[in-house]
């Protein structure tokens, strides 16, 4: 008993400084959750435990429930069931993450991604599954987009006899079923434990439990303990950072605008690193992807304006006219790209940025950016632009800004419009914008207040 009382006391003020840093930042995008595991494992009541522990100390929780129990497809061991039961997650996901109007901080899918891979490996083996069915399923469900969101798997594991223990406790028979019995649960634990191993890549971080001899308290304390970390790591964003090396310096040592090919070298070495670090330290470069949208004929542009409680004071984009959206890399984005590989980075991060922004979906393929260095204030100084410019007609965009970072489009605001080139003379417009205007559109409008964007342009 009184380590169960410690067990509560150590999680509840664990979760009372989250909830603290919570109320401090704002929580973009929810946490996501899959639970995985063989029967009788312990999933289902510590999904039910974590569910009630995270809403009784102040989050807000979703689960979509497992979806095995409505299936249409009667046969458990028909690959069809699992794939079934695969998109139904899926669709509940999609669902709750696409809702601009929804506001979880955890998101907690039982059974998921994760747990259908299992249940392929474990079907192959049996001989109900073709090689090459499970191959084309598996590439459609690890697509980078899909596992991206799930920011944990939680895959439970437990004896078979165990799991036979557990299942019969309270039951008036002793007859076996057709999974629930020694040889099924064994061959499906292996193939669990062979998921972790060959799969575990695909997903940001995977923890394979061993209830056999745990109770369940200990159980759910270290899920809990490894949500709230998640739930913290999201708040304390780690945030993509390059070393001031002295080649760096001397390229980018006067300001302006680069072709890409001309720094691609000194920005493959990107780490990451806690923002709050960050900000202090100006031995950092930190990069920028940022989207500019442009009709075809190169006429108009899309503007926005930040909130003015969305930057800060000192911000150069405060109070300015933007001509892009975009934002910081983070170390989610990072997921199953290639170490060094800085622009597919890049492409990642501002997929993410716009949709939080101005909700909608781009694609990146084969674009190469170029590169924007003006360093007019202390800020400015340790944060390059990474600017792809997309040209889209605008009566094919359908903006969702987000009300908590931009002005929004009403009354006579420009944010959230495309404006003609030529009206944007009179903007007030910090230095990134002016470059942008300069670089790629040739206006030649440079504002000498906000602006140090005063040489050559080069390659014009």
């Amino acid at each position: 008993m009184e380590e169960r009382i410690q067990i509560i006391n150590e999680l509840q003020e664990k979760a009372e400084k989250v909830l603290s840093l919570k109320n401090e930042r704002r929580q973009k995008r929810p946490i996501v959750i899959e639970f995985s595991g063989s029967p009788k494992s312990g999933k289902t009541s510590c999904i039910n435990s974590l569910e009630l522990f995270l809403k009784r100390n102040g989050f807000t929780v979703k689960t979509i429930q497992e979806r095995a129990g409505v299936c249409p497809v009667t046969d458990k061991r028909n690959p069809m069931f699992n794939i079934w039961t695969a998109c139904a997650s899926l669709a509940g996901m999609i669902g709750t993450l696409e809702n601009k109007n929804s506001e979880i901080d955890v998101l907690i899918l039982d059974r998921g991604i994760y747990d259908s891979l299992c249940w392929f490996n474990w079907l192959v083996k049996k001989g109900k599954m073709e090689v090459e069915q499970q191959k084309r399923v598996e590439d459609f469900l690890l697509m980078k987009d899909l596992v991206n969101p799930i920011d944990i798997v939680f895959s439970f594991v437990a004896s078979p006899e165990t799991s036979i223990s557990r299942e019969y406790t309270n039951l008036l028979t002793n007859k076996l079923g057709s999974i629930m019995n020694k040889t099924v649960l064994q061959e499906y634990k292996d193939s669990i434990e062979e998921v972790a191993q060959t799969k575990k890549q695909y997903f940001h971080k995977v923890f394979v439990i061993d209830t056999t001899d745990k109770s369940q308290d200990l159980v759910g304390k270290e899920v809990t303990e490894k949500t709230l970390e998640a739930l913290k790591e999201l708040l304390v964003e780690k945030i993509g950072v390059i070393k001031k090396g002295n080649e760096l310096k001397r390229i980018i040592d006067q300001g302006g605008v680069f072709e890409y090919f001309e720094i691609a070298d000194e920005l493959k070495s990107i780490s990451f690193v806690s923002r709050d670090v960050v900000e202090s330290d100006n031995e950092y470069i930190q990069p920028i992807p940022i989207a500019v949208f442009t009709n075809r004929a190169r006429t108009e542009i899309l503007v926005i304006k930040k909130n003015s409680k969305a930057v800060s004071d000192n911000s150069p984009e405060k109070g300015k006219t933007l001509l892009y959206v975009g934002g910081h890399t983070r170390y989610e984005d990072s997921s199953t790209i290639d170490e060094g590989d800085f622009l597919s980075l890049c492409r990642s991060t501002l997929k993410r940025e716009v949709k939080e922004e101005i909700g909608i979906s781009i694609a990146l393929s084969n674009m190469t950016p170029f590169v924007i260095y003006t360093p007019d204030t202390d800020i400015s100084k340790n944060h390059i632009g990474i600017c792809f410019v997309i040209e889209q007609d605008n009566e094919d965009l359908h903006l969702r800004l987000d009300s908590k970072e931009l002005v929004q489009k009403k009354g006579t605001t420009k944010s959230g419009t495309f404006q003609r080139i030529e009206d944007l003379k009179n903007e007030t417009m910090e230095s990134w914008s002016n470059s942008i205007l300069d670089y790629y559109f040739e206006s030649k409008h440079v504002d000498k207040q906000v602006s140090i964007f005063d040489k050559t342009v080069r390659n014009q």
